[in-house]
């Protein structure tokens, strides 16, 4: 299966309806802050597993769509506010919305989404008590992205940030918004509670899996391929697993020794030359290829978990999913 080629054909799907949905309100400033991203594209990863899990469980994937897009316009808003906090000049290639016009218009663009992701969301096809179901996944999920966030911002002014911290951080601020998805269509679909529950574990272990996987690219690919700067995590000392991990094999000692490569870590001003330097350091721990491993454990697991659904064209493009979200080059 070309899982590039197939993830572009449903991206199609959902393209359509998700700029008609923000085509919203009489301020064209605003309108066209809210539609910055989305216009740029981008794989709909969250609605494709919302659509494609509908299908899978009950032929359903067209009654997905609203909900896909609901996520979709969620998503972005967490965007277009993490880029504020982040200071990050430039999402998808372009530049960041609060660069393009300013950080007030962001603000308000990512409430805005917010926003219409909820009325696109009481548009999705389903009975009452089904939508009540939508609802408080998508509310929950949305909360504990919001826990995720703050746990992210804390722990750029810790030194002893865990693992287990860290592996809680990236569950809240990635994988349940992925999970969400695949629960939501399961429910749309008509699935069993079995399949509702492994839809909801199979997407939260590879949302895991795919976040670990973007902070070894934030790290080791290139800026075109990324569409945004490379090593910005390393100046915004963002505690990644990979900069956990290795400040952990350092030690006290070790972090002593390259004291003067580290001062690069969470320095905003650090040059080019000097995150490479803290980049080469975290591959010399081991770190980078640590972090490689454990996604792919977990896209292992998440595969896992397909069990639950019958064979078909969807359950092998669910499964392909996971090896290409881990294992992307960009």
């Amino acid at each position: 299966m070309d899982v590039a080629k197939e993830i572009a054909a449903k991206a199609k799907k959902v393209d359509g309806p998700l700029l008609k949905y923000l085509e919203v309100g009489k301020y064209e400033k605003l309108r066209r802050a809210m539609r910055h991203y989305p216009e740029a594209g981008g794989k709909r990863l969250r609605p494709l597993m919302a659509m494609t899990v509908a299908e899978a469980v009950g032929k359903k994937g067209n009654d997905a769509v609203p909900f896909g897009c609901c996520l979709e316009i969620i998503h972005n808003f967490t965007l277009v506010h993490d880029d504020v906090m982040d200071e990050d000049p430039v999402r998808r290639g372009r530049p960041s919305v609060h660069v393009l016009y300013d950080v007030p218009t962001a603000i308000i663009a990512g409430d805005a989404l917010f926003a219409v992701g909820f009325k696109v969301l009481a548009t999705t096809p389903v009975d009452g008590e089904r939508m009540r179901r939508l609802l408080e996944s998508v509310s929950e999920a949305i909360f504990l992205v919001a826990e995720g966030q703050q746990m992210d911002i804390d722990f750029e002014s810790r030194k002893d940030v865990t693992v287990e911290e860290y592996m809680e951080m990236v569950e809240k601020k990635t994988a349940v918004l992925f999970a969400c998805a695949a629960e939501g269509g399961a429910i749309i679909g008509g699935g069993t509670e079995d399949q509702i529950q492994d839809m909801y574990e199979y997407a939260r272990l590879s949302g895991i899996g795919f976040q670990i996987w973007d902070d070894v690219l934030g790290l080791t690919a290139s800026e075109k391929a990324l569409g945004k700067p490379v090593g910005s995590d390393i100046r915004n000392g963002k505690r990644t697993l990979i900069a956990v991990h290795a400040l952990e094999e350092l030690g006290a000692k070790g972090m002593r020794k390259h004291a003067a490569v580290l001062k690069a870590f969470g320095n905003p001003k650090a040059t080019d030359a000097q995150v490479k330097k803290v980049i080469g350091l975290f591959e010399g721990t081991g770190s980078i290829k640590h972090a490689k491993d454990i996604a792919l454990d977990y896209a292992a697991k998440a595969k896992a978990k397909l069990d639950c659904l019958p064979e078909s064209k969807d359950k092998q493009f669910l499964g392909a999913l996971v090896d290409f979200s881990v294992g992307r080059e960009s």
